[in-house]
């Protein structure tokens, strides 16, 4: 007699778990995705802007963009 494992041993009441995804979790999580590259991107433009036109001063706000894509 197993009891450790209720949800498994047959004879007795079994639960049934079902997995369902809620809407609102997905949306939230692709818009937070959606954001995410949009900061990386906006980081990666400010990067190349002061590698190529030698502003240092762009270096800080790219780091700001990176941490929040994060």
């Amino acid at each position: 007699n197993c009891s450790y494992f209720k949800h498994f041993t047959p004879g007795q009441s079994s639960e049934i778990f079902e997995v369902t995804t809620q809407k609102e979790y997905s949306i939230s999580a692709a818009a937070i995705a959606i954001f995410s590259v949009g900061f990386a991107i906006i980081g990666t433009i400010c990067v190349l802007l002061s590698f190529r036109k030698k502003m240092d001063y762009l270096l800080k706000p790219a780091s700001m963009f990176y941490t929040f894509a994060g």
